[in-house]
């Protein structure tokens, strides 16, 4: 069953997580999201689908950060990336364009995508914005909490300098 943002929640009170989230009208970007989330202090991220011979990966970076994604083969030591297509987000993760977020791992079932996130995020900032597998809100957490979620959901995790 894909989780959706009820069952994140519902996730998250579960493991006595503290989050907040802040609901707005469907956004497609970071920069469409930022317009309802201004009053609120976090590191304002993008989330990428990337694939390659040797798998899946969803890359977490600064928002405003253009993903160098011949630095991160060679970090990763591996083949080189490309997106991965719509079909994929959704067999792959449970989600259309405009959702994709660190929570969509709970929908991959084999723990087959590798979730990479930009050292950079943890710079100056210990809070993440991330959507709840909808568009449609926010959730913000502490950014270890989430990498801890993320482990326990069974997903390798890797800090990387991008």
């Amino acid at each position: 069953m894909t989780k959706n943002a009820t069952s994140i929640y519902k996730y998250l009170d579960d493991e006595k997580i503290n989050y907040q989230i802040v609901m707005h009208p469907p956004v497609y970007t970071a920069e469409q999201a930022d317009k309802y989330v201004q009053k609120y202090q976090f590191a304002r991220t993008k989330t990428l689908f990337l694939k390659n011979k040797a798998g899946y990966y969803l890359v977490a970076i600064l928002e405003n950060k253009r993903l160098d994604m011949k630095k991160l083969k060679e970090n990763l030591l591996t083949s080189r990336f490309s997106f991965a297509h719509p079909e994929e987000l959704i067999t792959k993760l449970g989600i259309t364009s405009g959702a994709v977020s660190p929570f969509n791992l709970f929908n991959d079932k084999q723990h087959e995508v590798t979730f990479i996130i930009d050292a950079d995020i943890f710079k100056n900032e210990e809070l993440i914005g991330c959507h709840p597998n909808d568009n449609t809100a926010t959730v913000i957490l502490e950014i270890k909490d989430l990498l801890q979620i993320i482990k326990q959901n069974g997903n390798p995790v890797k800090v990387v300098q991008l």
